[in-house]
């Protein structure tokens, strides 16, 4: 797989469209709000629909199928729109992936940045109609006090000026390839669907929250036996959501030693901690001692995209 073609990359003030195609916002309202008002303190004209706070299906879902895959897909259509961000994760993304991927096949790359529930979503993007995305930051997630999110690097990746994340440097090696992965509970629950996405010699980030060892054990071994890891040139596990002494056991249960991977920990991805902005479906180069992963190869289009 070639790495996945990039949108185009956003504007010094981008017009940021925010969406929920996942879970309900009812209790979330108040940080949506905050991240709202970060972004705009950055320089980013945000559009909001605040009533889909009210929207609510099934008592956790964001309203209707329906309802949300057609929020999404028309903010892609959306005149002028830089950035599609989505508001916070849950559930309920995979049930709309697929038709909301024929609808998007149709239409011109655009920034998409979510993760968590959003994992099924990028995968299938990044593999299924090669489009690079970004697994980074929630909206919610910007004003939560246990999530360090850089915003001026975030907004810089998605400009094109900055293509190097560093993070805390991990024993491992250096490594290249497509970036790949996200929620490890979102990844299994796709496995053996039509979501479901690999590449060979990818780079897989790994992170979770609220799961016990032996449960990732077991989302572990149904990615790894449906083959989305076949060929994957190394794991690069971000946090789990687990006390210390668990998360160190629970990196070596990522070790295999039928079809050994190289299993590389500091990736900036989960639900606490520092969060980076990722190019899912990007070429990157991951050197794991040094704490950086540099582009080997443009993330967003650059160059006349934007006025």
């Amino acid at each position: 797989m070639r790495p996945a073609v990039p949108p185009p990359a956003a504007p010094e003030r981008p017009v940021v469209r925010v969406v929920q195609p996942c879970g309900s916002l009812t209790e979330h309202a108040a940080a949506v709000e905050a991240g709202i008002a970060r972004l705009e303190a950055h320089g980013c004209r945000v559009r909001w629909d605040a009533s889909s706070v009210s929207r609510r299906w099934r008592d956790y879902l964001a309203g209707t199928d329906d309802e949300r895959a057609a929020e999404l897909v028309a903010a892609f259509e959306e005149p002028d729109v830089d950035v599609v961000w989505l508001a916070r994760g849950g559930s309920g993304l995979g049930r709309i992936a697929a038709r909301v991927l024929d609808r998007l096949a149709a239409l011109p790359p655009r920034l998409l940045v979510g993760f968590s529930d959003a994992t099924s979503l990028l995968n299938a993007m990044a593999v299924h109609l090669g489009r690079l995305v970004f697994h980074g930051p929630m909206v919610a997630s910007l004003a939560r006090a246990d999530i360090t999110v850089d915003l001026e690097e975030t907004l810089a990746v998605l400009r094109g000026e900055c293509t190097e994340i560093c993070f805390a440097g991990a024993p491992g090696g250096h490594f290249d390839g497509l970036l790949l992965g996200g929620n490890l509970s979102v990844l299994a629950t796709v496995a053996g669907t039509p979501l479901a996405a690999t590449a060979r010699d990818a780079i897989w980030v790994i992170e979770d929250v609220n799961e016990a060892r032996y449960r990732l054990d077991r989302a572990l071994w149904q990615v790894r036996a449906a083959g989305l890891l076949e060929g994957a040139r190394a794991l690069w596990v971000g946090d789990l959501h687990l006390p210390a002494v668990d998360e160190a056991l629970a990196l070596s249960m990522f070790a295999d030693d039928a079809r050994p991977v190289p299993v590389v920990g500091g990736a900036p991805a989960g639900h606490r901690g520092h969060l980076a902005t990722l190019p899912i479906g990007g070429h990157v180069l991951l050197d794991a001692p040094a704490g950086r992963l540099t582009a080997g190869a443009p993330w967003v289009q650059t160059g006349g995209a934007h006025v």
